[in-house]
């Protein structure tokens, strides 16, 4: 029951949270959504157009050599973060920004601006108009996922303002229980009871009427961890030893006692015969000093 209560308050602060911190999220992805979807009307619109840089437009063969030498003449090192247009492509600006310890970032800017960084080793102007085009085909696609993202949060914010306020289910339950149970350890610590109140329920009521409440009030438990086995690590030493013991003698028959390798004159001693019959399983050690016996008695035979 009480970790119900728990979870029922913690449930309870993230709804407040979110009530509080959704709506401002809402808000953003709605903005983004808004300018990524005049950017694409744009970019549709000027589909056609002819990419122009430094103001002037150029034939679609001459743009790469002509965006080769305006790359050349920029900076090679920068100290501060430096953001360097070139033209329009299909209505919309695009340029470097330069980074002073990382590689260029190519954006592309309209009523909202996108980047896509350059890699170390590609940085001509096959790389950058490469990297502008990709920016503005991916408009749909980059749409698509800000409205299904708008629409996760919009959910979320109606699901945690109808759980907001709401009390825990079992409140009266747990009330009377306690009430209940209070009286009880009351009466059975023989405790004197109050002027005007003699004529109260007994312990055993008390307990009849707990019992009762209990049997009409099913709750389900709250699900347990599963516990995660336990490494070699955290065993027992000696339970490691035995096993490692067991495995050698199984790989390593030759140190076994073979009754048609001792012959009919070597039986085994009185002892060890008695403690063979009794324990069918004897341990390596107990193997090792059956055979040292074994061999110490060949001599004395022979």
């Amino acid at each position: 029951m009480s970790s119900l209560k728990k979870n029922h308050l913690d449930e309870q602060y993230v709804a407040r949270r979110s009530v509080r911190d959704l709506p401002g999220t809402i808000a953003n992805l709605s903005e983004r959504l808004s300018n990524l979807t005049t950017d694409h009307t744009t970019a549709a619109g000027h589909a056609s157009d002819p990419i122009t840089i430094g103001g002037r437009a150029y034939p679609g063969e001459d743009i790469p050599e002509i965006l080769g030498g305006k790359l050349d003449a920029l900076p090679k090192n920068v100290r501060e973060t430096t953001r360097i247009p070139l033209g329009n492509y299909r209505g919309l600006k695009f340029g470097l920004v330069l980074h002073s310890q990382f590689p260029p970032d190519v954006y592309l800017e309209g009523a909202i601006t996108r980047q896509s960084t350059l890699s170390r080793e590609h940085q001509g102007p096959r790389a950058v108009l490469n990297a502008v085009e990709r920016l503005a085909n991916a408009y749909g696609s980059e749409c698509d996922r800000v409205r299904q993202d708008l629409a996760i949060a919009e959910s979320q914010l109606r699901d945690y303002r109808e759980r907001l306020g709401k009390p825990f289910l079992h409140d009266t339950y747990l009330a009377e229980l306690t009430s209940l149970r209070d009286r009880l350890k009351a009466g059975l610590s023989g405790s004197m009871p109050e002027p005007g109140n003699e004529t109260g329920p007994s312990a055993s009521e008390l307990a009849e009427k707990i019992k009762a409440l209990k049997a009409a009030h099913t709750i389900e438990a709250t699900p347990q961890r599963v516990r995660q086995k336990h490494s070699s690590a955290e065993e027992l030493v000696t339970a490691r030893i035995r096993r490692r013991t067991e495995a050698v003698h199984a790989a390593d028959p030759a140190i076994q006692p073979d009754t048609a390798a001792l012959g009919a004159g070597a039986a085994l001693p009185p002892e060890l015969a008695q403690n063979s019959s009794t324990k069918p399983q004897i341990t390596f050690q107990e193997r090792i000093a059956m055979e040292r016996q074994r061999k110490d008695q060949e001599p004395c035979r022979s």
